[in-house]
């Protein structure tokens, strides 16, 4: 059989309406309505778009005078941080001389009641200096040698007893009590140094470790150093000054090196009391000592 394809129905047409007059008007005044409806929907959306464009600037506005606000507000605050820096600086200087002025009278107070606590002879220290007297030995002037059991010693006192000198051995050592400033000084130092017109002092370590002057007995001789001295020699050990290079830093692990050179301050200045002038020889004889057997020395006058 012949199928024959499928042919959709013809489409019709609605059938045309016939208005009349009436519905003429009426479809007038309705299409009249929509336009004046879309006129007003219009308006209103211009009047949005204006007003929103109104709040916009106004918002602007309000964000440029609160960032000016802030603005002055920061400066405001910076000028009374600067006023509260300089108030506390002030304050901080005035408080600060107050409390070094008070420390300055306690310190003064504790040093008048130790000045008056202290020893006699501390209390005199700043005396008046004897007037310096010749120091050149003359032949026949008496010198006490004290470290003259020492190879050095010897042979030093032989050279001056070759000059004219009049020899007298002095000790080497002495208690920690002679050198004590809050106890009473040596009689038997000064019955010793009496009359002397120099006094020589071989130290310990200057001749290998044989023999040789303390620190303490130069402590205390320095209390008793008689008013007719003319002349102190002081030959020390080497390194006295050098205690920072490393040979003499070892040397001075316990401190003697420190003591040796106190000791012999104390005793340059009590000879300037006396008007009598100082000589300190840096000393060491071939093969003596830690710090180099080379024998060389340095010396120092004062």
């Amino acid at each position: 059989d012949m199928k024959l394809p499928h042919v959709a129905p013809p489409r019709r047409c609605p059938p045309a309406v016939a208005l009349d007059d009436a519905d003429n008007l009426e479809l007038e005044m309705l299409l009249d309505a929509i336009e004046s409806l879309r006129n007003k929907v219009s308006s209103d959306a211009a009047a949005a778009a204006m007003q929103a464009v109104r709040d916009q600037r106004s918002i602007d506005s309000f964000i440029s005078d609160l960032q000016a606000e802030v603005v002055e507000a920061g400066e405001a605050i910076e000028r009374d941080y600067q006023l509260l820096a300089l108030n506390i600086e002030e304050q901080s200087a005035a408080f600060g001389r107050e409390k070094r002025n008070a420390m300055a009278n306690r310190a003064a107070t504790l040093l008048s009641e130790l000045e008056a606590a202290a020893p006699a002879s501390f209390r005199n220290r700043n005396a008046l200096v004897a007037t310096s007297k010749d120091s050149r030995l003359r032949r026949g002037g008496t010198v006490v040698v004290s470290g003259a059991e020492s190879e050095l010693g010897e042979a030093l006192s032989a050279a001056l007893a070759g000059m004219g000198c009049r020899l007298r051995r002095g000790t080497a050592s002495c208690p920690a009590t002679f050198a004590d400033p809050n106890l009473p000084p040596s009689y038997t130092l000064r019955k010793e140094y009496q009359g002397a017109d120099a006094v020589v002092f071989v130290c310990a370590g200057v001749d290998g470790g044989r023999g040789g002057v303390s620190p303490t007995l130069l402590t205390a001789a320095a209390r008793v150093l008689p008013s007719s001295l003319r002349r102190v020699l002081l030959l020390s050990p080497r390194g006295v000054e050098r205690t920072l290079q490393l040979s003499f830093a070892l040397r001075n692990l316990l401190g003697q090196l420190d003591r040796q050179r106190a000791a012999a301050d104390a005793l340059a200045a009590a000879a300037r009391r006396v008007g009598a002038e100082t000589t300190v020889m840096y000393v060491e004889t071939a093969g003596g000592g830690s710090g180099g057997g080379d024998g060389s020395g340095g010396g120092s006058g004062g």
